[in-house]
């Protein structure tokens, strides 16, 4: 008797019932990535129990062991890594189909999203909208400025960060690099005067960006120049619209508003650059997702697509702001 499968009379093999459960496959790959039955179970919410008995219950019907556990972290045993790099290429397909399945069953599939307030009001219904297109059978339910606490306890799926934190815990999809001019008002400059370099900001009130773990602008930047912020007056706010709001109605500077977001404004002339050239430090934005939502997931492949596309949307539009300006970046 063979104990992988059964022979049919037409001598083809047959597979038992537990190699050929989806599930199984993917807590033999979970055990293999996280290295713990505890950590896999976690990840696939499934109880140390039930993710025991799904290996076990695997290999009996492989006939073969899968996972080594004479040693910690687990690894996978000769055989199993041969069998690993096939399902590696075999488990996305088969998430693919279980997508297309349910878009065809008009089964939805919600994604929590969270992100900065001003990129969330300014441009996330167009890129839903498009991914929307993409995969119709998932939902997006957003929110606003949660962080990694948040998505380590499953109160959201993916969060927008504006820096890129180095957590074992999760998967990060690097975004754009973040480039902000100070900017103000015709109207403001008149009252209050055009500042000439860096530290005549000690003269003005400035409109910054506070937030959880948002970067504060504590230098300007200049080629190989760097000037402290200092400031008169400053009032912050966590909203990047209202800091927007705030410069064009003549209360200050601003330091962290992205081109991108006053096209409008730096074609009318609404807003203007001052310091000639002086730009705060770059910082860098990410996605990130719990590390079982890998782009094998529903999550995974929304926050990779989401990574790219708010990338490709908020460096086009800081291109069309340079444009505008008549400014060169790679003379700042």
């Amino acid at each position: 008797m063979l104990n992988v499968s059964q022979t049919t009379s037409l001598g083809f093999v047959r597979m038992r019932a537990t190699s050929t459960n989806i599930v199984a496959w993917k807590v033999f790959q979970a055990i293999t990535k996280t290295g713990s039955l505890s950590r896999a179970a976690i990840e696939l919410d499934l109880s140390v129990s039930k993710l025991s008995r799904l290996l076990a219950q695997l290999e009996d019907d492989l006939g073969e062991t899968l996972i080594d556990r004479s040693r910690h972290p687990l690894r996978p045993t000769a055989f199993g890594q041969k069998v690993l790099a096939k399902l590696k290429t075999v488990l996305p397909l088969w998430c693919e189909f279980e997508d297309f399945l349910n878009a065809e069953k008009g089964l939805h599939h919600v994604v929590r999203l969270s992100t900065p307030v001003g990129i969330g009001r300014f441009y996330l219904n167009k890129q839903l909208a498009e991914y929307h297109k993409i995969a119709p059978h998932i939902v997006i339910e957003a929110s606003i400025e949660q962080g990694v606490e948040a998505l380590l306890n499953h109160e959201v799926d993916v969060v927008f960060l504006p820096y890129r934190p180095n957590n074992p815990s999760l998967k990060i999809y690097p975004a754009m690099h973040a480039f902000t001019m100070p900017v103000a008002s015709p109207e403001y400059l008149r009252r209050f005067g055009t500042p000439a370099s860096p530290e005549d900001l000690v003269r003005h009130t400035l409109v910054l960006k506070a937030g959880e773990n948002f970067p504060q602008a504590t230098h300007l930047l200049l080629r190989d120049h760097r000037c402290p912020v200092q400031w008169k007056h400053v009032i912050f706010h966590h909203d990047m619209l209202n800091i927007k709001d705030a410069v064009v109605n003549g209360y200050g500077i601003a330091l962290d508003v992205p081109l991108g977001m006053i096209l409008d404004e730096l074609r009318q002339k609404t807003l203007v650059p001052v310091l000639n050239g002086w730009h705060r430090d770059y910082w860098d934005y990410s996605i990130a997702t719990r590390k079982e939502d890998d782009q094998q997931t529903a999550v995974g492949r929304f926050a990779a697509w989401y990574a790219k596309r708010a990338t490709q949307e908020i460096d086009s539009r800081r291109e069309e702001g340079f444009r505008i300006l008549g400014v060169n970046p790679d003379s700042l």
